[in-house]
């Protein structure tokens, strides 16, 4: 394969999940006195992007996101270019060409993060004497929407009054059936509910919910009682994260639920175990919650946000941090498996003063 490969023939195949042969290329036969493009840098990339996805050390997900970056922006801007010869002005006209797309602020961090990976492995192949500067990105961070008391409850009696509908035999088909969980006008299970109750009394995110196995859980019931939560790394972080007191007896009742039917063993699944196909599982959970948020009306926030999964962890944080009592952020955010500028940014940005008014008007007492 020479080294002048055309970005649409890398991008030709649908599947970026190759074999060895597919992913191995030679650069043996470049002369260093070749002009090189910004083009010759994408089999390099991709090359050790689908390593790292053999090692298991990023998802499918992850991979096709490369995949859609290069193919849809990066590759058609930046191919032609020659390496020596791209600017900041070059990249500043990137981010122009990106926002008259209206593509956020935030999805432009990324792209201009792959970029500044892409052409850092020039510099180190020797293509590129440095790298040119990198202009900021300024854009607001917009916190997820997240739940108040008197919204959470609606929520739970929204799911309740859901997962009470009778659906007639004759209208049970393959249309509106996933995996043996109705998803289209059928009623909610009653997994949902407590699946909703489950994130926010354990911070945990839609994709801990969708690794989550009975083994990664211990109870542990003493002078306090709550579950020990071990979970593999996500988001990178990783740590155990100690539920609320609630959450037991709520784990309690999934797991005899599920010893009842044939599951609830180490290796199982918490939620929806006989869903094998896990990103099949959270895809049909993500729906059903978005059924219930629409049937109760609270489908978008009064900041305009869409409410989804991962509102429940928000809730479940913001909860912490309005009746936790005297409870730090690096204690939250080590046991949401965050950080505190996380927490600051995106969970306590929201908060009105009026939320914690008795604190706020509280007074010190005397010792006796």
């Amino acid at each position: 394969m020479t080294s002048h490969i055309r970005f649409n023939q890398i991008a030709a195949n649908d599947s970026w999940i190759r074999d060895d042969s597919q992913s191995i290329f030679n650069f043996s036969q470049i002369s260093p006195a070749t002009q090189y493009q910004f083009i010759d840098l994408i089999p390099i990339i991709l090359a050790k992007e689908e390593q790292k996805y053999r090692l298991g050390e990023i998802t499918s997900q992850t991979l096709r996101m490369l995949h859609s970056r290069l193919n849809a922006n990066l590759g058609p801007y930046f191919g032609d270019m020659n390496l020596g010869q791209i600017s900041s002005k070059d990249i500043l006209g990137f981010i122009e060409h990106l926002d008259k797309q209206s593509i956020k602020p935030i999805t432009i961090r990324q792209y201009l993060g792959l970029l500044k990976r892409i052409l850092t492995l020039g510099v180190l192949e020797g293509w590129m004497e440095n790298l040119p500067v990198f202009p900021k990105v300024r854009g607001k961070s917009i916190p997820r929407a997240s739940l108040s008391v008197d919204q959470y409850l609606l929520v739970l009696r929204t799911a309740k009054a859901l997962s009470h509908l009778n659906l007639a035999n004759n209208q049970i088909t393959h249309r509106n059936t996933a995996n043996n969980v109705y998803v289209q006008n059928g009623p909610i299970p009653q997994e949902m509910i407590r699946l909703i109750r489950f994130m926010t009394n354990t911070f945990l995110r839609p994709v801990d919910i969708k690794l989550l196995q009975h083994k990664h859980i211990q109870i542990v019931e003493g002078k306090q009682c709550y579950l020990r939560i071990n979970l593999p790394e996500t988001k990178r972080h990783s740590g155990q994260v100690v539920s609320l007191r609630a959450a037991v007896r709520l784990y309690k009742t999934i797991r005899g639920e599920q010893l009842k039917i044939g599951h609830g063993n180490p290796n199982d699944f918490v939620f929806f175990p006989n869903v094998e196909n896990r990103s099949k599982a959270i895809q049909i959970i993500s729906y059903l919650f978005s059924r219930i948020v629409k049937a109760a009306h609270l489908e978008i926030s009064s900041d305009g946000q869409k409410r989804t999964l991962y509102s429940l962890r928000h809730t479940a944080i913001t909860f912490r941090l309005i009746y936790g009592h005297g409870i730090d952020l690096l204690t939250l955010a080590r046991n949401a498996r965050t950080s505190v500028e996380m927490i600051e940014k995106f969970y306590s940005s929201n908060l009105k003063a009026e939320m914690n008014v008795n604190l706020l008007q509280s007074k010190r007492t005397r010792r006796a």
